[in-house]
């Protein structure tokens, strides 16, 4: 009996800080979404910058130009469960400069690889949207497609390469996610967080309270009289 004690408080004595600093964890995740939606509000509300200032994420932005040839395909993309594409549209700005148009979700066709269609644009457009910079994900690996046109991440180093034309011209480096109102957006996607702080409180209470068990089993275990 002695021995299958000592493994269970050894079992308890092991897993309880560990339950409680994930606790604590959750907790921090809920108040950093917390403060990214609160900067959000407040970012929402000003006019859209020009695109050479000084920009927050998710910061309104405005671009006048045009929309070339070139249109992307992230791959892997899931909108209400279904799976598709994010389609990156490269717009050539009225000073010559480039950036890459966020048009939002298009559902995947039966075959994997082949490409919705998508329309390009024609004429001169006064855009507004949001600028959006992309974490890299570490689990994402960028392996070669066979259509060029199919990426798996936004990694601006590795489109240039993909497209020689791009090398020598003034590509900016994040995503301009076109309004929602926009005529030629397709259905929004992105959203300032992916997991809202109440999900995230609902974790810390789990974790506080599978401490709360192991807390109380230690207790119990330790006071109870080892059989003779």
């Amino acid at each position: 009996m002695k021995g299958f004690k000592r493994k269970i408080l050894i079992f308890t004595f092991i897993f309880m800080p560990i339950t409680f600093s994930l606790g604590l964890w959750q907790l921090d995740r809920a108040d950093e979404k917390r403060n990214i939606l609160a900067t959000f509000d407040q970012l929402v509300t000003k006019a859209p910058a020009n695109l050479d200032d000084e920009l927050l994420n998710w910061q309104p932005i405005t671009a006048q130009g045009r929309y070339t040839d070139l249109v992307l395909y992230e791959d892997n993309a899931l909108l209400d469960g279904k799976a598709g594409f994010r389609v990156y549209h490269l717009f050539e700005t009225n000073d010559d400069k480039y950036i890459f148009i966020h048009r939002g979700f298009v559902e995947r066709q039966q075959i994997k690889n082949d490409l919705p269609l998508v329309s390009i644009p024609q004429g001169d457009f006064v855009l507004t949207g949001n600028k959006l910079e992309k974490n890299k994900n570490p689990f994402v690996q960028n392996l070669a497609e066979e259509n060029p046109l199919i990426i798996q991440e936004f990694n601006l180093d590795q489109i240039i390469d993909n497209f020689n034309y791009l090398k020598n011209k003034p590509v900016y480096g994040f995503l301009f996610n076109l309004n929602p109102s926009d005529k030629n957006k397709f259905k929004s996607v992105e959203k300032p967080i992916n997991m809202t702080t109440e999900k995230h409180l609902g974790y810390a209470i789990q974790w506080f309270g599978l401490f709360a068990i192991l807390f109380i089993m230690t207790l119990v275990i330790g006071l109870r009289r080892d059989e003779k």
